[in-house]
Parts: C-alpha cells; structure tokens; sequence
C-alpha cells in the first residue's frame, strides 16, 4: 500500500461548526438582527451543505435583510475563513504522518475560497497536496478528485481517506480503492444508507494512530 493519507477539511481537519457560530454572531450584530436568528441560520445552513447563494437567498427572506446576496457572499467569503481555528494535537498528528513517510493531502469540496482557511489555520505548508473541487474541477465523491490529490502528493492512489462525510468521504474514498476512516461526530453510523466505514474515530490523532498501526476503539467493515 502506498504511503497516502488524504484528509477533508470541514469537521475533519478543521471544526466547521465552531467557525460556522462565531461567524454566525459576527453576522447577526453586523446586521442588527432580532434574538433568535442564530436557530434560523442554522436550519438555513444545513451542516453547510446547502449552496451559500441559497442559504443567503434564505436569510434575505426570513430575516428581512436589504443587502444583496453578491455583498453578502463576498463579505462571508472574506470574514467565515478568519473564524477558523486549528488544534495543537491535529497538526502534531499531521506532522507525526510526515515524519513516518507518509505523504499527506487536503480533498475538500467547495470554492477557492476553502484555500482561505487553510492560509487563516497556517496549514498551507503541513500538506503534500491540496485539492479543492473547484480548483480540480472534480469533486468528492468522484473518483477524479481523490485520483488529482495522489498525483499531487506524488505518489499512487492507495491509501486512506478520512472524512466526516459518510457519502464524499467514506463511499467516495471506498470506491476510489482507499481505505476508509469516518469521523463520527459523535454520530452513530447509519448501516441502513451505506456500507460502514474501515475504522470510526473522534479526533484526527485518533485517525493517525490507526493509520500508523497504533491500537485504538474502532469497529471495521
């Protein structure tokens, strides 16, 4: 098996959520916005699924705010990455792969912008390769962003893939012959959708013990 290790960026390598409600505060006393918006962008977010030309379309509406949705996307895409934070023990975890030989890479969905968060946690520098979907012009779970991140790091496509995503990052990563670890979120894996994961962990450490072949709490396919 070739030395690669692929990583998702949002509620993998970085804590999406947290960002997600410091950015949402910012938000609601820039815009002067009534208690009770937080719930509302919440549900609007959807786990940042939805488009963020739709989800300020929908905040528009229901919170009665007068600025376009152009303003507000550029102003998200220039404030959400400085809310952005990185763990002490998951850059040590990165470096520890590194140090062992292994070639390690960031594969994300979403705009240039997910480059932002990367430059704001100072992470640039702690990867072999950085694929983000519209950049490549592939996104997860095709098999053409994960195969774009190998040739980046240099090395063949086999290896792991760790995601929160149990269709981008676990589905994905499986059909594109990687093995896979699920970063639970303190979720139960829902066996009815889709095959599990390789290995289920609660913290990037955590997924680098196993890739390293170190004991730790899993349950396999």
């Amino acid at each position: 098996m070739a030395r690669l290790a692929l990583f998702d960026l949002d509620n993998t390598l970085l804590d999406r959520e947290r960002a997600f409600e410091r950015w949402a505060s910012i938000f609601i006393e820039l815009h002067g916005l009534p208690e009770g918006s937080w719930s509302i962008i919440e549900l609007m977010d959807e786990d940042g699924l939805r488009p963020r030309s739709e989800f300020f379309e929908g905040l528009r509406e229901a919170l009665s705010i007068d600025i376009g949705v152009e303003d507000l996307l550029a102003d998200y895409h220039d404030q959400y990455p400085r809310c952005f934070s990185v763990d002490r023990e998951t850059v040590d975890a990165v470096r520890r792969l590194r140090d062992n030989g292994w070639k390690v890479g960031v594969v994300t969905n979403g705009p240039p912008s997910q480059m932002s968060k990367l430059e704001a946690t100072d992470l640039l520098g702690e990867f072999d390769g950085i694929c983000v979907s519209s950049i490549v012009g592939s996104r997860k779970p095709e098999r053409g962003i994960f195969e774009e991140a190998a040739r980046a790091c240099g090395v063949a496509l086999e290896g792991w893939m760790v995601g929160d995503s149990p269709s981008a990052d676990v589905a994905g990563g499986r059909a594109a012959g990687l093995a896979t670890i699920w970063m639970s979120r303190g979720r139960e894996w829902d066996h009815s959708q889709l095959p599990p994961p390789d290995f289920a962990v609660a913290t990037i450490a955590e997924a680098v013990n196993v890739i390293l072949g170190a004991p730790v709490s899993s349950y396999s396919r």
